[in-house]
């Protein structure tokens, strides 16, 4: 692994899941049982949230199950399961709780009789290699030990697709059966294939899906992520363009955010003065991303080899390659790469599937923001140069990195009414996807912007006789009088007509305002929505 899952004092922000799983173990305990599915990338900090959610789950009638599905024999997955089970039992009536398995058996024999004979009747179908017979015990163990204690089960499989690597008949299906009668254990999941895990809740355990709340987590907002930064390394002195350029590059992610900003900290300090904070920058990303021994470099590497067996590679790499250098269409794809593929859209798909991009209506686009950069201006240069020279490569990239930052540090001195502004103007008739729905952007003949006031603005643009107008709020959270104002608001020049109203809320909307809006058909594009349709047009993010 290359980073290890924190908790503790060492776990950072995430105040929101927390406070939602928590509030499903209460209900739990109340009798309303709510499964609940946490999705999102590689190593956007899933494994942490549950391991700091166990570390905070009190109380003698709940007994927490924590398996990592990590590739490990079917066996040793059960017999971790029902050892957990039996220590976390232990523990919460204050009795010792070591030894191994054999030895925690012993320990719990006189307590909870019933369920170490059902253990042992597991133990005896997996030596007589009855796979799917112990399998179906080992998920009927947390009802017979809630009948014979009372307490409740919160059973957590890291990694769950990885169920689907043992040698069962029906794994999701004889899953989904016991978790249909299983009202008293709830069951958290998570996955970093996101659109399997998708699948498997949709398909696989359909008549469950309901029953799963689904959590996607990514990188932290701005705010989160300065505060990461600061918590992380001495770098309070760095310029606010330069931590920006760390977040909107690393999305947020905390992985990439503490490797690259202790990496900094550090070369900032070791030049003592003697470099610029943009030289230190450039030195950071070239020490992480582009050097062989580089752990960025690494990780995208062995990403790179774990999504892509050596046979596939010259099949779907320079499709990645293309669209990290701004093809985004079938169209710009196909012109890139100098000849017709018929088999593109099953390739975009099949690099879909595995969440290395994702698609937008006409749109195709890198999942990982920092992957694309390092597929842009890692591994196209060393394998596309037409100069065979490492230290020349080593300059090129410096010299990438530094214009990819001058151009940030240009942007960022925008204000996000310019920004939208501009996104306004680049619009062309093309589908994209909004809101979870596919909708045609206009060719706007004309652009305009108006200052309301210090903290609301607005763009508006013409396509003929129609116009889509959007209003801004920087600083102040938006109420239901920013909606309503939007929803009376006729042309100005009284010619025409407005066929599209838009809200961004830059800070955050109250509940009431929002489901005004929704009712109204007025679009709600949040700091997320508008960052994802910029970066559809190829364009940096806003970060706040």
């Amino acid at each position: 692994m290359f980073i290890e899952p924190v908790f503790g004092k060492k776990f950072f922000g995430r105040e929101q899941v927390l406070a939602t799983l928590h509030k499903r173990v209460t209900a739990m305990k109340g009798g309303y049982r709510q499964n609940i599915a946490l999705t999102g990338p590689m190593l956007a900090g899933k494994s942490s949230i549950l391991r700091h959610f166990l570390k905070s789950v009190k109380g003698p009638d709940v007994i927490p199950i924590y398996i990592e599905l990590a590739g490990e024999d079917y066996d040793v997955f059960c017999t971790r399961y029902m050892a957990t089970l039996l220590f976390e039992y232990l523990r919460s009536e204050n009795l010792t709780a070591e030894g191994d398995f054999d030895g925690l058996i012993e320990s719990c024999r006189s307590h909870i009789p019933s369920t170490v004979r059902h253990i042992e009747i597991i133990t005896g179908l997996l030596s007589q290699k009855k796979e799917d017979q112990a399998y179906e015990k080992l998920l009927a163990l947390t009802s017979i030990f809630k009948d014979e204690t009372g307490k409740n089960c919160i059973v957590i499989l890291d990694e769950f697709h990885n169920i689907s690597h043992f040698k069962l008949k029906k794994p999701y299906q004889t899953f989904g059966k016991f978790i249909m009668i299983q009202k008293n254990t709830m069951y958290i999941v998570s996955s970093s294939q996101k659109t399997l895990l998708k699948e498997i809740l949709s398909e696989k355990l359909s008549l469950l899906f309901g029953n799963f709340e689904v959590i996607e987590i990514n990188g932290f907002d701005s705010q989160t992520a300065h505060s990461f930064m600061s918590d992380k390394a001495e770098i309070g002195s760095v310029s606010e363009s330069i931590k920006n350029y760390l977040i909107q590059v690393s999305q947020g992610n905390p992985f990439y955010l503490e490797v690259l900003v202790n990496r900094l900290a550090k070369l900032i300090s070791a030049s003592d003065g003697k470099k610029g904070e943009k030289e230190c920058l450039l030195d950071t990303f070239s020490e992480l991303l582009y050097a062989s021994s580089g752990v960025l470099n690494q990780y995208f590497t062995s990403s790179v080899n774990f999504f892509l067996e050596k046979k596939s590679r010259k099949k779907y790499l320079p499709i990645l390659i293309s669209i990290a250098h701004g093809n985004r269409t079938l169209k710009t794809i196909q012109k890139d790469m100098g000849r017709r593929d018929v088999e593109l859209v099953s390739k975009l798909e099949k690099i879909q599937s595995m969440d290395l991009i994702y698609n937008s209506g006409i749109f195709y686009d890198i999942s990982d923001n920092l992957f694309e950069y390092w597929l842009k201006f890692v591994y196209s240069l060393k394998t596309k140069s037409m100069i065979d020279d490492m230290d020349i490569k080593y300059l090129e990239f410096k010299n990438l990195v530094g214009r990819d930052y001058e151009a940030y540090s240009k942007f960022s001195k925008k204000s996000t009414t310019e920004i939208v502004s501009e996104l306004f103007q680049s619009f062309d008739k093309e589908k994209i996807r909004v809101n979870m729905y596919d909708r045609k952007m206009p060719k706007f003949s004309s652009v305009e912007t108006i200052d309301l006031g210090p903290n609301i603005s607005e763009v508006s643009g013409r396509s003929g006789a129609n116009a889509w107008v959007c209003r801004i709020k920087e600083n102040d959270i938006a109420d239901e009088q920013d909606i309503t104002s939007l929803i009376d608001l006729k042309p100005r020049d009284k010619k025409g007509k407005i066929v599209r109203k838009i809200f961004i809320p830059l800070k955050r909307i109250e509940h009431n305002a929002f489901l005004l809006a929704k009712e109204k058909n007025i679009w709600i594009w949040d700091i997320n929505q508008l960052n994802n349709i910029l970066r559809l047009y190829g364009k940096f993010e806003v970060v706040l």
